[in-house]
């Protein structure tokens, strides 16, 4: 456990580092090329991230399933396969798959329950060949890229092969073609555009964030409020992490894409985003976007009827669930039993219920673990490499925004036993494992050069104050240092500002 060694301490002073100075993007295990497994399982990242294959032909050759294949014998080859479990995360998913396993043979409807089933499975294992193949920072950069281009990808094929269900567009057939999934998606890939211009020169950072224009005009016309609700999420957490500059920046993009929904959206898609805000005004809109409209407040309505009817699905069956998938079954039934009208099959609208009414309690707090767990080790990544590796700070922080918008959009959408999450879990846990890598290599070199320092209580970062009585205005001032920390607003003439 790190303690802090007196100022007056002939082996510490304030002006001391602990690690060594890198150049900037220069980090161990960070030079050699990325070998081609990592390429194949890039490809494979962008094809199941922009569904590309969902409206083409050579969709009939199967070639993720291919892909995933080779993939796994590339795992099973590289070896050392208790790596994967080194991670927390690893941990409670192979719990969750496990419970779902549990819960199968229970199921109000096995048939039903069975796709489910093999969707987990297939899931875990492209968590685990995220997990197991990426080893260094540079593979993890060519991962994020390419689920960067894949929601680039998603968002220009809705321009070309799109649908429009009820005004709104998506991408004509797949899984994309639920506009509010499709929005997730195209949401979730922006923290990765940034993370990607961070890393760039001038010209670099223009043409990053000249590719996300797309990303918005399709998220725009995709109608989704759920989704709006995680951008606005992500963008909110992501202003207390920038500078002065970088706010007024935000602010300003911020008043141009609300001049340029106003200017450039239909009315129907600018009355149902403002239903999240206030009343809405219908008097310009035609019969159908009225009638469109009234659907929409009823949905709203019928959510809310469906989050209370997941709750207490899960208080009627809180060791076991239903079984998983078959939420829209058992409740279609259930209000058939009741009123007579059984009405649509409706999914549970929210992640977190589909787990807690279909896997019951421990599948739903297996699902949480993993997720608070991603949260927190980014932002601890973050916290404890922004002092004297920028390059592994940006790319914890974009992470942690990235699954704060995740965590929001997940409460209005069923995407349980899906490769989004597996994708999302395995970008986090193999970026989080990478910094401990590096980290302890730098913490070696370090070792190797000044031998002194590992005599003794490992010193802190320069500028971090001694231990100070209890008082409360002690506790007061602590609390105000560790919330700088946190938003990365505290000033340190150690730390490199991040840009």
């Amino acid at each position: 456990m790190n303690t802090i060694a007196p100022r007056n301490s002939a082996k510490w002073q304030p002006s001391q580092t602990v690690f060594p100075q890198q150049p900037a993007g220069a980090t161990l295990q960070n030079t050699a090329k990325s070998p081609l497994i990592v390429s194949l399982l890039g490809l494979y990242v962008f094809l199941l991230t922009s569904r590309a294959l969902d409206i083409s032909r050579l969709a009939l050759l199967h070639i993720p399933m291919i892909l995933l294949v080779c993939l796994a014998i590339g795992m099973l080859a590289k070896g050392d396969l208790k790596y994967a479990l080194r991670s927390r995360v690893t941990v409670a998913l192979l719990a969750f798959n496990f419970w779902v396993c549990v819960c199968f043979p229970f199921s109000r409807w096995r048939g039903g329950s069975l796709p489910f089933v093999i969707a987990s499975i297939e899931s875990l294992l492209v968590y685990l060949l995220i997990v197991q193949l990426v080893r260094t920072l540079r593979d993890w950069r060519r991962i994020a890229k390419a689920y960067a281009l894949g929601a680039l990808g998603a968002a220009i094929l809705s321009f070309f092969f799109g649908q429009s269900i009820e005004g709104r567009v998506s991408v004509v057939a797949g899984s994309l073609a639920d506009p509010n999934e499709f929005a997730l998606r195209l949401v979730l890939g922006l923290p990765f555009w940034w993370y990607l211009a961070s890393q760039s020169g001038a010209i670099g950072k223009i043409v990053s964030f000249l590719l996300t224009a797309p990303i918005l005009v399709s998220f725009a016309r995709a109608g989704s409020r759920s989704a709006l609700l995680a951008l606005m999420t992500l963008l909110v957490m992501m202003f207390f992490f920038v500078n002065i500059k970088q706010k007024a920046l935000m602010c300003v993009l911020a008043v141009v894409a609300l001049v340029a929904g106003i200017a450039f959206l239909p009315p129907y898609l600018k009355v149902r985003f403002t239903t999240l805000f206030a009343t809405h005004d219908s008097a310009h809109l035609t019969q159908e976007e009225r009638e469109r409209l009234g659907g929409d407040i009823g949905s709203s309505e019928g959510r809310e009827m469906l989050l209370w009817q997941g709750i207490r699905m899960t208080g009627e069956h809180p060791l076991l669930g239903i079984g998983p998938g078959v939420f829209a079954d058992v409740a279609w039934n259930e209000r058939k039993a009741l009123s007579g009208v059984g009405g649509g099959l409706l999914v549970s609208h929210n992640t977190y219920t589909q787990f807690s009414s279909e896997l019951g309690i421990p599948g739903f707090l297996f699902f949480v673990i993993a997720l608070f767990l991603s949260v927190k080790h980014a932002l601890q990544d973050y916290r404890n490499t922004r002092g004297h590796d920028p390059v592994l700070a940006r790319s914890s922080l974009y992470v942690f925004v990235c699954f704060i918008g995740l965590t929001v959009g997940i409460f209005f959408l069923s995407v349980g036993y899906t490769m989004l999450l597996a994708v999302m879990f395995g970008l986090a846990s193999s970026l989080h494992e990478t910094i401990k890598s590096e980290t302890a290599g730098l913490t070696a070199a370090a070792g190797e050069a000044r031998p002194e320092l590992l005599d003794g209580p490992i010193p802190q970062p320069a500028g971090r104050p001694a231990e100070l009585p209890r008082t409360r205005k002690n506790r007061l001032n602590g609390r105000r240092v560790r919330f700088g920390r946190f938003a990365g607003t505290e000033r340190s003439s150690s730390r490199p500002p991040l840009h």
